[in-house]
């Protein structure tokens, strides 16, 4: 608060401004300035009233919680600052935050309790004429509800019990795309050429098929994790394209993949070739910058098989071993999966429970029978119907 003089055409005049700020939040506060004040009395009833005022409309603020954009900034600070308790990886968290800065832009500057469903449903309808699947409207709803609750449990959104997207029904079901992955015909083609060509890629193409390892799992994958006498390799670390940095596998734990004979050669060459380096697979540029998926959609398109991603490489082994009868609770174990529905997944991608299912149908007319019929028709033409 301050009370001034100041000099206007010969004249001295007074001024009032006044800038209050919550103690519970400092990013509210209320503030004005007055002129042209003739007195200092006047500028002292003044500079009373204004702060009756203000502090009434500071109050107010402070009864509705924090804006939709200071309760995103605070979560975003609690993932990054407690993550033992939390455990939110840096990038999902980016992910969070830019996701509801994008789609629900408009919130950011209203009390977050005054959100309700009908701003959730115009959320949903931005996404939706901006062509976004329902998988995805799905993905702003689930952070949505997860930050919101979370402002509600921390007293940051005060006077609501749930978040505005709770109980939206988004219309339809959440579609699932059947993944493009290669048949073992186009695998092979694949290899073949990458292997005639010399291709830089053909070693980290080849591992991913023969070990269903992730992108970042081979990018991190050292001479160390190899028993070449036990024939195992220990997966426990991940490259993280965008953080530069190694961390631990999706899931958080460590499993081992099997080295076959084919594997078990291609480590041979690898292991000549490496010197030493500590690293199993050549580095390149466009490997460190992510840009694996888009290397090998030029090679597919090359070649003429169907372009796939990179990741596409780890459903391809999974439903080869499941297709050749692989169990899959070993496929499961292999590939590191906590979720029982994510092997189900490939299980039907592979079709290993249907398989042989519709032998049992015999409705089409054999050869033997057709003819027969077409035999009685000749004769019935040249004789007439049968004589009984």
């Amino acid at each position: 608060m301050a009370i001034s003089s100041y000099e206007k055409n010969g004249k001295t005049l007074w001024k009032v401004y006044i800038n209050l700020r919550s103690k519970n939040n400092p990013t509210i506060r209320a503030q004005k300035l007055v002129l042209g004040l003739e007195t200092e009395k006047a500028a002292l009833a003044e500079e009373k009233k204004l702060l009756r005022q203000l502090t009434e409309n500071l109050a107010k603020q402070e009864g509705q919680g924090l804006t939709w954009e200071t309760v995103i900034g605070r979560w975003e600070l609690a993932m990054r600052t407690n993550r033992d308790h939390y455990n939110y990886q840096p990038t999902t968290i980016l992910d969070h935050v830019a996701r509801l800065h994008r789609w629900t832009e408009s919130w950011l500057k209203r009390p977050a309790c005054d959100l309700n469903k009908g701003d959730a449903r115009d959320a949903i309808v931005k996404m939706a004429e901006a062509g976004k699947t329902k998988g995805y409207q799905h993905q702003l709803k689930h952070t949505v509800n997860v930050i919101y609750d979370w402002g509600i449990e921390q007293r940051l959104i005060k006077g609501v019990h749930q978040s505005p997207m709770r109980g939206l029904q988004l219309g339809g079901l959440r579609e699932e795309k059947v993944p493009d992955i290669l048949t073992l015909e186009e695998i092979r083609k694949l290899l073949l050429e990458a292997k005639r060509m010399e291709h830089f890629w053909y070693p980290m193409w080849a591992m991913a098929l023969l070990t269903g390892m992730r992108n970042g799992e081979l990018h991190a994958l050292i001479w160390s994790d190899v028993d070449m006498a036990n024939r195992k390799i220990t997966v426990s670390k991940s490259f993280h394209t965008r953080t530069k940095r190694v961390k631990t596998t999706k899931s958080g734990q460590w499993r081992t993949v099997p080295i076959s004979d084919e594997l078990y050669a291609l480590l041979l060459e690898l292991k000549a070739t490496a010197k030493d380096n500590p690293s199993v697979l050549p580095r390149h540029w466009k490997w460190d910058g992510g840009y694996q998926a888009e290397v090998l959609r030029a090679f597919c398109r090359g070649i003429g098989i169907r372009p796939v991603r990179f990741h596409a490489l780890r459903a391809c082994f999974a439903t080869q071993l499941l297709s050749h009868d692989v169990a899959p609770a070993r496929v499961m174990k292999i590939c590191g999966w906590q979720e029982l529905k994510t092997m189900q997944f490939y299980t039907r991608l592979a079709g290993i429970d249907e398989r042989g299912a519709t032998q049992v149908l015999k409705l089409l007319p054999s050869d033997a029978a057709v003819m027969g019929e077409v035999v009685d028709l000749f004769e019935f033409k040249a004789h007439g119907p049968k004589k009984t």
